[in-house]
Parts: structure tokens; C-alpha cells; sequence
């Protein structure tokens, strides 16, 4: 007979390790999901937080008082950039309350101080059959006679986009115009449909050396030749924009409706904007120094651009002071590290959005009247806190000469 003496104590202690490994597994799984909820729950309230900062952005647009000029120095903005194409808005800056535990920034840019890549789109039959004629008499080689479709191609290619890729996209819209007017020179046109007997054949626009060789078309005629919604899209023509220069030019490169955003706007274009349109830096310079104390008004124009004689990329039809597209851009942060600030749950959002003004408001009218409706374009979300990087409160702090094409636009 085998001696079982103290099993039971062997078995004891086996019950024993075995309860306090689950014990702490189930501990350890409790702390985990313990986190995870927590972590859920900051992250919720970093992205309603974000949407809230979106909102207040929209808020502030809308305390625009003056209808005449859309300017960072303006009063409804509480902290415009060093440069003023930029506006900040956060807990240093305003009446903006968030708990202890939460932080919250808003950036307001100016679409309508970018480059609008659509200008370069003739905007009817009459202005595409003048560029046309002008390249075929001038060969392109006299800036002062450019047709302003022309002039804005030169913009672009001064902010960055190569000679080829110029070139391909204007193909395109010369291509798109060919497909629907023809050589006729008119909307519906068939390429190479001789005319009634009698009747001198229209020349076609590769062709034509004088605006009279071509069929009469309206000043305003237009066709079915859409703008490109996003530089994404531009990013689709054969030979155009390739990503990495898109990623790149995006602080001064838009897409906008040509329609509605014809021109620069002079008070919130970053310098390198300007320094394409305007052959003159010492205008430039003064510009900006001029905006940064307050809003150029269009009647400032004529004083500002003094001595400025047409050129390959500038005209004085190509700025402006008004702006209808503004991009909102929120980040923000749950539990932060108290000290430094940063850290903890964060989430980042923008909107583009359009501002249009109420018809039938007068400039006089009190302040505090509804001016303005918004149109929420365009919803991002992003991640990280892309407004509480060190570069990002750099560019919206400090005055330095860091250039936004380098900065970090959060994209």
C-alpha cells in the first residue's frame, strides 16, 4: 500500500496557484477593458470636441460686420497669423471655456487667398478663341497682350508646378473646348462642317490669326466645360499634377468655382501667392505689412499697386479684396499632460465651407444683423492634434520667416 500522507496539501496548493492566476488574469482583463472604455470615452470627446471647435469657426464667420472687405484683422478675429492669412482662435485668445482636462484651437484659412487653378480655364467660347488667337499671332512670347487665362498659367508655374505639367492641363481645356465647339468657333460645332454655299468657311482656332477669321460667337457663350472640384481631381489629367505636388502646393493652390472666387484676395494670400501674381517685392512686402495692421480696402488698391504695369503674371483684375471660401480646421485634446500641454486623446477635424452674403442687407445696417448663410463643401476628419504640433503653434505664434509651404496643413 502506496504512502499518500500530505496529497491533500499538494491538491491545496494547487487550487490555490490555479485561483490566483485567474484572479489576476481577470484583474489584468478588468484594468485592460477598464481602458480601453476610458480611452473610448476621451476619444468621443476629442472628436465632438473638434466638431465643436468647427462650429465655433463657423460662429465667428458669421460676426463678420463688414460685407466691403474679408480680412484676419478684422475685429471678429481674435488672433490673426504673423502674416495674416490665418486666423486662431483658442483659450489664450478668447472667451473659449473648455474643462480642465481638455484644450481646444481653430484655424481659420482663406481658400480665396489661394491660387484658384480654375482660373486658368477659359471662362467662355469668346475668351478661349481670343487665347487661341493670341498664341497662334504672339506665339506666346508677349506677356503684355496675354490673355488672362495665360497669365494665370504663369501664376501657377511661379508657385511650383513644372512647365510640362502646365502645358498638359491647359491641353486639357483646350481639348475640352475642341470636342464641343469644333472648328465652327460656336457651342454644338462639328470639326471640319464646311459652311452654306457661299459662305467663307470658318477657320479653325489653331488656325485663325485674327478674331474675324473665326464664326462670331457671344461674349457670353459657354459650354458644358465643368471646373475641377478638388486639386485631387486636377490630379487626373494625363500628365497634370502628380500627388507630390499637389501634397506640396496645397497651402497656395485651390480649386474653387471660378465663378464665384475670380480673383486673389489680397488680405489673406500667403506671401508666396502674392510673390507669383506681383512682380515687385518691395510692393509685396508693404502689402503685407500694410494688412497686418489693417484690412486693404478695394479703394486701397489703385494706391497699393502704384507703378505696376501689366505683365506675364499680373494684372490688376486678378486681386481682390473679398473672399467666399474658408477653410475651418479644428484640433483637439482630452487629458493632456498638465505640464507640457500635449499628449493624452486627441482628434482633428476641417470644413470648407462657402459664405454668402443675405441679399438685401445694406452695409449700413447695426451691427449684429444676419449678413451671412454658410455651406458646409467639404468634411475631413484627421488624426493627431495637428493644430498643437510645435511647427504648427510656431507658424501661428511667432513671427518668423517660415514659409506655409513647409508647414504641416494637416492633410
Amino acid at each position: 500500500m502506496k504512502n499518500e500522507r500530505g496529497i491533500a496539501l499538494v491538491i491545496t496548493l494547487l487550487v490555490v496557484a490555479l485561483l490566483a492566476i485567474t484572479v489576476v488574469e481577470f484583474s489584468y482583463s478588468v484594468e485592460v477593458d477598464q481602458r480601453m472604455a476610458r480611452n473610448a470615452l476621451n476619444s468621443l470627446q476629442a472628436t465632438l470636441l473638434a466638431r465643436s471647435g468647427i462650429n465655433m469657426g463657423e460662429a465667428f464667420l458669421l460676426h463678420d460686420s463688414d460685407p466691403q472687405v474679408d480680412a484676419f484683422t478684422e475685429d471678429w478675429c481674435p488672433s490673426p497669423g504673423p502674416d495674416g492669412f490665418s486666423c486662431r482662435i483658442d483659450e489664450t485668445n478668447s472667451q473659449l471655456v473648455v474643462p480642465d482636462n481638455m484644450r481646444l484651437r481653430v484655424q481659420i484659412l482663406d481658400e480665396g487667398g489661394k491660387m484658384n487653378i480654375n482660373m486658368t480655364r477659359p471662362q467662355s467660347v469668346q475668351q478661349w478663341r481670343q487665347w487661341q488667337v493670341w498664341k497662334n499671332q504672339q506665339g506666346g512670347q508677349n506677356p503684355q497682350t496675354a490673355p488672362l487665362v495665360e497669365r494665370w498659367k504663369n501664376v501657377m508655374l511661379g508657385l511650383g508646378v513644372s512647365e510640362d505639367q502646365g502645358d498638359r492641363i491647359m491641353e486639357y481645356w483646350d481639348q475640352l473646348y475642341q470636342s464641343q465647339v469644333g472648328n465652327s468657333g460656336q457651342p454644338g460645332g462639328t470639326p471640319g462642317v464646311p459652311g452654306a454655299p457661299g459662305t467663307p468657311t470658318p477657320l479653325g482656332p489653331q488656325n485663325a490669326q485674327t478674331p474675324q477669321q473665326l464664326a462670331p460667337t457671344p461674349n457670353n457663350a459657354t459650354v458644358a466645360v465643368y471646373d475641377f472640384p478638388s486639386l485631387d481631381d486636377a490630379g487626373a489629367v494625363p500628365g497634370g499634377l502628380t500627388p507630390n505636388t499637389i501634397s506640396h502646393l496645397r497651402p497656395v493652390l485651390t480649386a474653387l468655382d471660378a465663378r464665384r472666387a475670380p480673383q486673389v484676395n489680397i488680405n489673406t494670400a500667403p506671401k508666396e501667392v502674392l510673390m507669383a501674381i506681383i512682380p515687385d517685392g518691395g510692393i509685396v512686402d508693404n502689402i503685407i505689412s500694410h494688412r497686418q495692421d489693417s484690412p486693404i480696402k478695394q479703394q486701397d488698391l489703385g494706391a497699393m499697386l502704384a507703378g505696376l504695369k501689366a505683365s506675364s503674371t499680373f494684372t490688376p483684375g486678378m486681386l481682390g479684396v473679398r473672399s467666399s471660401y474658408f477653410l475651418i480646421r479644428a484640433s483637439a485634446l482630452v487629458n493632456p499632460d498638465p505640464i507640457t500641454g500635449r499628449g493624452g486623446i486627441s482628434r482633428s477635424a476641417s470644413m470648407l465651407v462657402r459664405r454668402d452674403q443675405k441679399p438685401g442687407i445694406p452695409p449700413t445696417a447695426p451691427a449684429g444683423t444676419a449678413r451671412w448663410t454658410l455651406t458646409q463643401l467639404d468634411w475631413q476628419k484627421e488624426g493627431g492634434a495637428v493644430l498643437f504640433k510645435p511647427e504648427a503653434d510656431g507658424a501661428l505664434a511667432t513671427d518668423d520667416a517660415s514659409s506655409p509651404m513647409n508647414r504641416d496643413m494637416g492633410r
